[in-house]
């Protein structure tokens, strides 16, 4: 039952004023507010789309991190990424790196803008006081130099370090045979050679072809006794590094405007 706020008489069941002092009734409503503070489906994919991102832009980041910092900590003053130096030891008149196969497209090569991307560097320095000879030739001529030559084909060695286990010796396959029949640095097939006293240092641009990697005494003698290394340049390497971190940052920003309007910013 309800009653008039002014006079209190009795009013009738949807009575819109006070049948006795006509004041307007006033009635109570309910208003429904809708809490914006809840969580839909909506804000869900967003806060979840938006983590995807940021753990994609996090992985960007280290990756292109990592490459920059490789570029400016572990080269050389030209560039190149080397191995730690490995003792190569022998008593015949060569080691050898055979089986080398470049495969590479014929039209990426035809591009000169793209000759220069990876290049390979090699130095050697004697131990034991001799001149060295350091080359690469195709592998027909250089077999044919060296056919019926005793050598040793290095067969295995564990060039980058590896932490876990013992990086172990050098081996080496011999192939019985005499000496040369010249010296090294007298052929004219080599694709790049080096030799001299001290440290010899030789670069190549790699093409496709099958190559061997020979390093000998440049009077053509017996027994080598060097320590070596082996490295390589990638120009395009830098580019990459600096679009992986610009791209993890672009990638980092978005997923945080996804995240704070799409999930937590109030309308």
């Amino acid at each position: 039952m309800k009653y008039c706020s002014k006079c209190g008489a009795e009013l009738p069941e949807k009575a819109g004023f006070c049948p006795k002092c006509g004041t307007p009734v006033q009635s109570a409503e309910v208003v429904y507010r809708r809490d914006s503070a809840a969580w839909n489906i909506g804000r869900v994919l967003a806060l979840i789309f938006g983590g995807f991102m940021l753990l994609m832009a996090f992985g960007l980041l280290m990756g292109g991190g990592a490459i920059l910092w490789t570029q400016t900590a572990v080269v050389d003053q030209n560039g190149y990424m080397l191995t730690k130096p490995a003792h190569l030891s022998v008593a015949s008149y060569a080691i050898v790196q055979s089986g080398i196969d470049i495969q590479m497209d014929g039209d990426w090569m035809m591009n000169p803008s793209n000759r220069d991307i990876v290049s390979v560097k090699i130095t050697a320095t004697s131990n034991n006081g001799k001149p060295i000879f350091i080359g690469i030739a195709s592998q027909q001529y250089a077999q044919n130099y060296l056919n019926n030559v005793n050598i040793d084909k290095l067969i295995s060695y564990e060039w980058v370090p590896n932490r876990m286990m013992d990086d172990g010796a050098p081996t080496y396959q011999t192939i019985p045979g005499g000496s040369p029949s010249s010296s090294p640095s007298t052929q004219s097939f080599w694709i790049s050679q080096s030799s001299g006293s001290g440290t010899q240092t030789i670069t190549w641009t790699p093409s496709t072809g099958e190559y061997w990697v020979v390093v000998m005494n440049a009077d053509g003698s017996k027994a080598i006794d060097v320590n070596a290394q082996v490295g390589a340049r990638v120009t395009i390497l830098k580019w990459i590094g600096w679009g992986m971190l610009i791209g993890g940052l672009v990638i980092a920003l978005l997923g945080v405007i996804v995240i704070y309007f799409g999930a937590f910013r109030r309308p």
